[in-house]
């Protein structure tokens, strides 16, 4: 039988569904880093929470692991690039501790506009300042939460039952999906901002969100309003919110999650406007139970009958037909992340499109690969090949995946992406040349040949002399060394498209540089993984 290794503290109903299923357990939670290598040898599966830390060095000692599960969301203490190299399948656990977030949101939204934290340290003192804590009501107020996630979601829900109006900004969900929900979907995040007595943000960490509440937008909110973050530290630029609430520009504001847990300094926690708990957003026995047990069972799903659910690194095909389609899956994949961030409006339609030869095999889990490098260049890591069909459902963005045996545009095989939102649409293509070698081969009215991967440079403006040199001379200065380069126009003279795989990716202020420069109309950089 099998062998899991429990790698963190889990619940014992945990332990229990895995035995239960046949499987044998080594429980062995607070491992260290040289333990952890010794304990994963001859193991088939693994389960471990934020503590274990499974590096390229731990994985390469585990030479009989199948999958591990992560029991929770994110997958930061796993490598996860290095377990695909060994056909490692890393699993997640998106959705078991949504309600507890959410009520952890709730709570510090009440507490806050009661004063609760201030008021209990005053009585816990003797004194009895009843008039120093006038708290607000929630009822008939505005929440404003950003991102409309499980989480968000579950929020609003609640929110509603205390008589809250709720809007949202969210640029990857439809109008008709919030709609349902009772939602009122702003088109910018600054236009929320304006009208909202309380914030929430519900959305993923990383480049995309980093300080995506910071000074300028918190002026321009009411100086009644109240913030709360309990999703990701690096989404809120703390400071900001911290000298507003002093400054009196803010009411107040509550976290739950910090960029440095536990935070270096707790000064700013002092203040009678604010609240601050040590990321309990996930930290009830409710919780940590169907954590625990989402995580048993998918491993017992995976190593059983090779079923993985909330798999990050694979899709559920058979083997043999998955020999066939790897390569047009990791070229719809990449083509998706590049589509998904060249969008500029809410999303409403893929068209996966699969023509040749390769229309004679079962083409869906190349569409769900294109459904998935969307999702995560708008969404984030989190969005696995099995959660990204649904979250796409979820959100109003309808995919549709047709083939045909005739060939198109000269090429044996051509998978396309067209993505459809309320401001454009825009068609990629690609092919694969050969066992493994896949390329872009039209990106909108482009004609190309675009190796995607790595850091990735798509500039484009007017094919004009020196439109090339000059990116060129921008790099140069900063640094950057050109791996690739490709070229495509509409005309001789006209719009144009340049293509740059680089070493490493460019700063924000080298691109910014390269956007005004006088032939470029636009400059996106791609991180493909």
């Amino acid at each position: 039988m099998p062998t899991v290794l429990i790698a963190d503290k889990l619940a014992k109903q945990s332990v229990d569904v895995l035995r239960q299923a046949g499987l044998e357990v080594i429980n062995r939670p607070g491992l260290t880093p040289e333990q952890l290598k010794e304990a994963v040898r001859g193991v088939e599966g693994a389960i471990v929470r934020s503590g274990a830390k499974f590096t390229a060095d731990v994985l390469a000692e585990a030479g009989e692991l199948k999958a591990v599960c992560r029991a929770g969301v994110g997958v930061d203490n796993i490598d996860v690039a290095a377990a695909s190299r060994q056909g490692v399948v890393v699993m997640n656990t998106p959705g078991a501790n949504t309600i507890s977030t959410a009520e952890h949101t709730i709570a510090l939204m009440l507490a806050l506009s009661r004063n609760v934290g201030p008021a209990y340290l005053s009585m816990r003192e003797g004194r009895w300042d009843r008039k120093k804590f006038m708290g607000a009501e929630l009822a008939a107020t505005t929440l404003g939460v950003v991102g409309l996630g499980r989480v968000g979601r579950a929020v609003a829900a609640r929110a509603a039952a205390f008589d809250m109006k709720i809007a949202a900004y969210d640029p990857y969900i439809s109008r008709e999906a919030a709609a349902k929900l009772g939602i009122k979907v702003h088109d910018s995040l600054d236009e929320l901002l304006k009208t909202c007595d309380y914030l929430t943000v519900h959305v993923p960490g990383g480049d995309p969100t980093r300080g995506m509440i910071g000074e300028a937008q918190i002026a321009l909110m009411k100086p009644t309003a109240r913030l709360v973050n309990c999703a990701r530290g690096d989404v809120v630029d703390r400071d900001a919110v911290v000298a507003a609430v002093s400054e009196g520009r803010l009411a107040g504001a509550a976290f739950d999650v910090y960029s440095h847990e536990p935070p270096g300094d707790f000064e700013f926690a002092r203040h009678d406007a604010i609240l601050a708990t040590p990321h309990l957003g996930a930290s009830t026995e409710a919780a940590q139970i169907a954590v625990g047990i989402q995580a048993a069972e998918q491993m017992a799903d995976a190593l059983l009958r090779g079923h993985y659910r909330n798999a990050i690194n694979v899709t559920s095909v058979p083997p043999e037909e998955m020999g066939v389609l790897r390569p047009y899956c990791e070229l719809a994949y990449r083509m998706g992340q590049v589509i998904g961030t060249l969008n500029r409006g809410r999303l409403r339609s893929l068209k996966v499109m699969c023509t040749g030869v390769l229309a004679e095999h079962n083409a869906t889990p190349v569409a769900d690969h294109g459904v998935l490098g969307v999702l995560q260049a708008v969404l984030g890591d989190t969005v696995s090949i099995v959660s990204a069909p649904h979250l796409a459902r979820e959100r109003g963005l309808h995919v549709t995946c047709t083939t045909s045996v005739d060939q198109k545009d000269g090429f044996t095989d051509l998978v396309s992406l067209t993505l459809s939102t309320d401001a454009s649409d825009l068609e990629v293509a690609g092919t694969v040349f050969g066992p493994e070698h896949i390329r872009m081969v039209k990106v909108g009215p482009f004609r190309t040949e675009v190796v995607p991967e790595g850091h990735l440079l798509l500039a484009f403006g007017q094919d004009k002399p020196g439109l090339i040199g000059s990116i060129g001379d921008t790099l140069f200065a900063a640094g950057v060394n050109i791996a690739r380069m490709t070229f495509g126009r509409t005309e001789p003279g006209g719009d144009c498209l340049l293509a740059l795989n680089m070493d490493s990716s460019c700063e924000e202020g080298t691109l910014e540089a390269i956007r005004a420069l006088p032939a470029v109309d636009r400059a996106v950089r791609v991180a493909l993984r």
